[in-house]
């Protein structure tokens, strides 16, 4: 396995280039973290839109980890971390009906490296859906802090981010955890976030309930052999999806032998073992 990594931002993306900045500052350009290979790399456009013939350019890299800022919901300082792809329309990059290969494990080690250091600094933790581009055929976790030009530039939450960045590469390794896909809910959807957070799962490709009408027999295929990591289970947030939308999503993963697990019974088990006691 080519376990060379870039670490690639835009130049146009504030948040990028000071979580590069800071890794460059630390460890230089060039680095090995145990028996990984790590090289920091600019785009002069925002990377959303690189398109096929610029992967050309990154043939020689086994991962991309993007080193990016976070937009929008919920509001508030967050560390984030999703596969970039299209489960329907391609409206910022990439291509229509095309998702990006996942590193799901990655984006765990991020999420709780930067969960150990949030609290103490007034910032949020939450695992994003698979969404935007770009869709290239190498495997790519964007690793993000959010949600604006405050936090882009907040040296204290740049930092975090930077060395929960170092602390992913190092530390994350195939076969650690059990990967899975999973299905509804809100962009930042929080009971994913607690899966990550405090169980042994990996999520990779999620589809959020907004783009759940694209989902098909077809998309949940791509999903599953674009995980990067052989998805063992199907996470549904069922009051998270129409009910439509439902009965179709998990029609197709029985189809395609995926085990299917309901999120709140998956964290009532796993995390508060309180079988059904807790309301979550």
């Amino acid at each position: 396995m080519n376990t060379k990594i870039a670490l690639l931002y835009s130049k146009k993306d504030p948040a990028g280039s000071n979580m590069a900045r800071k890794i460059e500052g630390i460890l230089g350009s060039q680095f090995r973290l145990k028996n990984k290979e790590v090289e920091l790399l600019s785009f002069e456009r925002e990377i959303l839109y690189i398109k096929n013939n610029e992967e050309l350019e990154l043939k020689e890299f086994g991962f991309i980890v993007v080193l990016s800022r976070h937009s929008g919901t919920p509001h508030h300082p967050i560390f984030t971390a999703h596969v970039p792809g299209n489960f329907g329309r391609a409206k910022y990059g990439g291509e229509p009906f095309k998702l990006g290969i996942a590193i799901p494990s990655l984006m765990k080690e991020y999420l709780r490296a930067a969960s150990r250091r949030a609290p103490s600094v007034g910032y949020w933790v939450g695992f994003e859906p698979t969404h935007h581009g770009p869709t290239l055929d190498i495997p790519m976790a964007f690793l993000e802090i959010g949600c604006d030009e405050t936090s882009w530039n907040d040296p204290i939450g740049i930092n975090i981010a930077a060395e929960s960045v170092i602390e992913a590469l190092e530390s994350w390794g195939n076969e650690k955890y059990t990967p899975a896909i999973a299905f509804g809910g809100p962009h930042i959807n929080e009971h994913f976030t607690k899966v990550i957070l405090h169980t042994d799962i990996a999520i990779g490709h999620a589809a959020r309930k907004m783009d759940a009408e694209w989902v098909d027999k077809v998309m949940i295929k791509q999903a599953i052999d674009r995980n990067g990591e052989d998805p063992q289970l199907a996470i549904v947030d069922n009051k998270g999806l129409k009910g439509r939308d439902r009965e179709r999503i998990e029609s197709a993963l029985e189809e395609l032998g995926i085990e299917i697990v309901r999120v709140k019974r998956l964290l009532r088990e796993r995390v508060d073992g309180s079988k059904g006691k807790e309301k979550l």
